[in-house]
């Protein structure tokens, strides 16, 4: 039986593709059976083909390694099981899934996959065989499976894709791969089977954190083993924070040859929708005072702010209740004794409101004025369109007793018992169990006094849970936050928009990964990452406003920056007009108004030692990305006395030359420094001659104003 198949024409020859992946019966089925609206169901089909054809070719034998970015809680597992839909469709006989360090979270991604791939059929008959964390016994099971979907004369109805799912754990992954060790002895021969693996939060667990002590971590070793016993095969990483993989050492097997940024659908309420557009109504911020208590030891009391937070999660599942789950997230702590605590505040709480609600009398209408009513008025102030109070008053016993309580950590069941479908309202009260990749459903009020610990950005936004498509009921969500964690969330927006630029611009290029010098936006304040894994140098600095960063290095061998600043010099000839500021009668400065894009071009071709070279292209990312926000930029672009040449001598102790001119001693010259406008972007450029050398360099200095400032990551 020939399968009906699709041939896309949106990225043939696209740069970065290596083959021209077909649409066929499954992701066809997949697709189609998903409750999405046409538009999504194009987005999701095109995407996943832009990403298989970015994948080693199933008639190429060949390794490599590809980063797939989303956003937090945006449908990426959607789409890798599109992927891994599509690999089915160009007859890939192999797919191993690596999902979760956690229990709960790999039961929760396994069963998904199953249910959207539809693993059991009516009749016993499937294209899928998924086995579940599997031992070497299942190796002629597997053999069977890989022979009958390569193997000529075999009815459609027979040929399996076999998917593999398997945490990222030493002991499973080493078992996965004695299993494939194995299938040499069943007649199955590796180096004829091209396999996908999908990595899904692949920051997490799988890089290796022992690098700074020239060792590695057992996950990692694991993960290189496995892929060295599969000499044809793409080794896919999905994640929503790539910084991690993309600050490994780029000779490092782990470190991806190839990027596909994904977009998130229609209704996606992300880091810009409730940091920026709606955070005033969103962001509750927990003073540090209320922080304190709330994580202390020996609290012995619900804080009020998670009375408050309790009382809108109430009130919003009385408006949405009914046709679908609605839940509260509360993260106090990593630690269980705390997680504990908070669970049995919450279910007391519960229980005392359901019986005042219950028995009436004064002690109810305390409870009303205290706290359901102000959290009824915070939400209808938000903008939405509540039912009356009194209504929504009236039905609250029901909802309050239809509300699981339920603690999710280390000493408590997996996630696998919680049935979303067996209640309107769910509390879950944890941790780290409740980060990463894991989907708390319905997530309307967020309680999370945690602490941002050492900072890290990407750390940080894997707990936004809250994050998802909430476009309908967004006006009801709220988040209980710490302030340093609200600003780090705040923080964020523009430094995963700015990478998203940087690495949509590789992929659209169709360039090597390793290729792109690794540049971030990002406040010196916070991390990129754990230290532990990264394996790149780099400067991490902020470009403070207001103050002036000149290069004083002596030019890189054969750099000229001349012909970049003839260009502007020629293109702007008659905008050049002299600074009347400037007091001195033999030279004086001349000053043109130039649009920032053609200050940021000059900038990205500027040449010069490895260390200034650094801070051009940082001051390039920065400026980038404030005209990326305001295209009408300008910059102030001074031809220090008129260009004409100037003689300056290396520093003795450090060799750095000194471009700017200082205040004269004797007159009235207020020194290079004074020249500038405020509020804009002033680049001041110096003709230098090193004293008593034939050699000759333009000297760049650059003052950003205190509203433009930022921080800068960039590679070394």
């Amino acid at each position: 039986m020939t399968q009906h198949v699709e041939v896309l024409q949106d990225y043939h020859d696209a740069p970065g593709a290596r083959w021209q992946p077909a649409v066929g019966v499954e992701t066809t089925r997949l697709l189609g059976e998903s409750s999405l609206p046409d538009d999504a169901r194009d987005r999701i089909r095109i995407q996943s083909v832009d990403v298989l054809s970015r994948c080693v070719p199933p008639s190429e034998r060949d390794v490599s390694t590809g980063l797939v970015v989303g956003y937090v809680q945006s449908g990426k597992t959607l789409s890798f099981t599109t992927v891994i839909a599509l690999a089915r469709d160009n007859n890939i006989p192999l797919v191993i899934l690596l999902a979760g360090t956690k229990r709960n979270l790999h039961a929760q991604t396994s069963e998904r996959l199953s249910r959207d791939l539809k693993v059991e059929r009516p009749g016993g008959l499937s294209p899928w065989a998924k086995l579940e964390d599997p031992a070497v016994d299942k190796a002629g099971q597997v053999a069977q499976y890989i022979k009958q979907m390569t193997g000529t004369g075999v009815p459609e109805k027979f040929r399996r894709t076999t998917v593999i799912t398997v945490m990222k754990n030493p002991v499973q992954l080493g078992k996965v791969r004695a299993l494939l060790e194995a299938l040499p002895q069943h007649d199955v021969e590796l180096s004829d089977v091209p396999v996908l693996i999908v990595d899904d939060e692949a920051d997490q667990a799988g890089l290796n954190a022992a690098v700074a002590a020239d060792d590695t971590t057992a996950t990692y070793q694991s993960i290189i083993n496995l892929r060295g016993a599969l000499p044809w095969h793409t080794y896919l990483m999905y994640t929503a924070t790539p910084q991690a993989p993309l600050l490994i050492n780029l000779v490092d097997t782990l470190s991806p040859d190839f990027v596909r940024v994904l977009e998130a659908g229609a209704g996606y309420t992300g880091g810009r929708y409730f940091f920026v557009d709606n955070k005033e109504r969103f962001v509750r911020r927990l003073s540090h005072q209320a922080v304190d208590e709330a994580l202390s030891s020996s609290i012995d009391e619900p804080p009020v702010e998670l009375k408050s937070a309790l009382a809108s999660f109430f009130i919003a599942l009385a408006q949405r209740g009914g046709a679908e789950t609605v839940s509260m997230l509360v993260h106090p702590s990593h630690t269980v004794s705390l997680q504990q605590t908070y669970g049995g505040f919450v279910h007391a709480l519960r229980t005392a409101w359901l019986t005042l609600l219950q028995d009436g009398g004064p002690d109810r209408d305390a409870l009303v004025d205290e706290w359901l009513q102000p959290a009824y008025d915070d939400l209808v102030g938000g903008g939405d369109e509540l039912r009356p109070f009194e209504d929504l008053l009236g039905e609250m016993p029901f909802w309050l007793g239809d509300t699981q309580v339920r603690v999710v950590n280390a000493e408590t069941p997996a996630d696998s018992d919680i049935s979303w479908n067996a209640s309107s309202g769910w509390v879950l009260v944890g941790g780290n169990k409740l980060d990463r990749g894991f989907t708390v459903e319905g997530l309307t009020t967020t309680y999370m006094p945690r602490r941002i610990g050492g900072g890290q950005v990407d750390t940080v936004q894997q707990r936004a849970r809250f994050f998802g498509y909430k476009a309908s009921y967004g006006a009801l969500c709220r988040a209980w936050l710490s302030g340093p964690t609200a600003e780090a969330f705040e923080r964020y927006v523009e430094h995963e928009e700015r990478l998203r630029g940087e690495l949509q611009t590789v992929a659209a290029e169709g360039k090597n990964l390793k290729d792109w010098k690794r540049q971030m936006l990002l406040d010196p304040a916070y991390k990129p990452t754990r230290r532990a894994v990264i394996d790149l140098p780099y400067f991490h600095d902020r470009i403070r406003g207001d103050a002036w960063v000149s290069l004083g290095r002596l030019p890189a061998a054969g750099a000229s920056n001349r012909g970049l600043v003839q260009q502007v010099v020629d293109k702007h000839a008659s905008g050049f007009e002299v600074v009347t500021a400037d007091p001195r009668d033999d030279r004086k400065h001349r000053r043109a108004l130039v649009p920032m894009s053609e200050v940021v071009a000059m900038l990205a071709d500027w040449r010069c030692q490895p260390d200034d070279q650094v801070l051009v292209n940082q001051a390039a990312l920065l400026l980038t990305a404030r005209l990326d926000a305001d295209e009408g930029l300008t910059a102030d672009v001074y031809l220090m006395d008129g260009f004409a040449e100037r003689l300056r001598s290396p520093s003795e102790q450090t060799g750095l030359l000194t471009f700017q001119q200082g205040r004269s001693p004797n007159g009235p010259y207020p020194g290079d420094a004074h020249f500038f406008t405020d509020g804009v972007t002033a680049v001041q450029l110096h003709n230098v001659r090193v004293k008593g050398t034939d050699t000759t360099l333009v000297g760049l200095s650059i003052r950003v104003p205190a509203a433009l400032a930022g921080g800068v990551l960039v590679q070394a």
